[in-house]
């Protein structure tokens, strides 16, 4: 089963080992578990979701065993996961970043541009990583430009003049 990430363990919440994660629009409210993942670990196990909120902007996450502060602290920086199959269908123009992963990129007329290989939260649009065919890096952000295809499995972008170069 695929994981995908909903987001990052920014801060602890209080004192009853509630998780502040980063980076997700909500999905966290209709997971009953998660992984928490740190570093490059294949396979986190999973967690029971005991309670998750809108905090702010962030959300705080309470899951088994993390009992308190200190260990909600433990867990700052750590990825927070799910299975793709327990997260509902976002709708049209909406997308987890794992279903961009490994997409091929391609200009609206056509010319290859290389694959999606990372993300990048900005805090404002999100960035795609384009790895090219000799290895290069290009960073295409996700704005009206950039059309992800779905039923083509690829990402289209009519870039303007000089985003490519």
């Amino acid at each position: 089963m695929a994981l995908v990430r909903l987001g990052k363990v920014v801060r602890a919440i209080g004192l009853k080992g509630h998780l502040g994660v980063a980076g997700t629009e909500g999905a966290l409210t209709t997971v009953t578990r998660i992984a928490l993942r740190r570093g490059d670990e294949p396979e986190p196990p999973m967690r029971d979701v005991v309670e998750a909120r809108p905090q702010g902007r962030v959300w705080a996450v309470k899951v088994d065993g993390v009992s308190d502060r200190a260990a909600a602290e433990a867990w700052v920086g750590a990825e927070v996961l799910a299975h793709r199959e327990d997260l509902p269908e976002l709708g049209e123009a909406r997308h987890y970043w794992a279903d961009l992963e490994g997409l091929p990129v391609v200009t609206a007329a056509g010319a290859a541009v290389g694959t999606v290989t990372g993300l990048y939260e900005t805090g404002g649009v999100d960035v795609l990583v384009v790895t090219t065919e000799d290895g290069g890096e290009k960073l295409v952000p996700l704005a009206p430009y950039v059309e992800v295809d779905v039923a083509g499995r690829r990402v289209v972008v009519d870039p303007p003049e000089g985003l490519l170069d």
